[in-house]
């Protein structure tokens, strides 16, 4: 008995791992949608994984990081060592604010690196982007007063800036 459910949960994945593939079609829409994204400079990204300095990897959900009208919109959980912070830790990297500086650099034809530059009561924070045609991303944060903290995350092509 267990080997035929065995036998029935791996058939009924491999099946959904088929349903997953896009058609030709469907994978160019996705790659004209996040280079539209990313040249606006009106993104979102879903964050799926947290790579602290020191520590392991953790899988996470309900993180973004947005970019819009010249704003930046960091919902991220953060792991690491801190120094000089205000009393009862600060708001890490969960803030809104203006963006003091953006470039964005095509380093190969399908992959974009941006550098974002913010500042806040507590700190001063260099974003890191890099993404990819297909969506997928690596964020690198540094500060002044924190350690390095990566993430991994998803462009996500569903995100409409003009309704947030």
């Amino acid at each position: 008995m267990k080997k035929i459910l065995t036998l029935i949960a791996a058939a009924a994945l491999l099946l959904s791992c088929g349903a997953l593939r896009e058609t030709p079609e469907e994978k160019a829409q996705h790659i004209q949608d996040v280079r539209e994204a990313v040249l606006s400079g009106r993104y979102s990204i879903d964050v799926t994984t947290m790579i602290p300095l020191r520590g392991t990897t953790k899988h996470v959900s309900n993180y973004s990081l947005t970019v819009k009208d010249g704003r930046l919109y960091s919902y991220l959980p953060y792991i690491g060592a801190a120094r000089m912070l205000p009393y009862g830790g600060g708001k890490g990297l969960n803030f809104e604010e203006d963006i003091a500086g953006y470039q964005l650099v095509q380093t190969a034809p399908d992959h974009w690196t941006v550098y974002i530059e913010v500042q806040n009561e507590e700190d001063t924070y260099l974003y890191t982007l890099s993404i990819f045609d297909n969506g997928s991303t690596h964020i690198d944060v540094r500060s002044r007063n924190r350690d390095a903290i990566s993430y991994n995350g998803e462009v996500d092509t569903r995100y409409d800036p003009d309704k947030q």
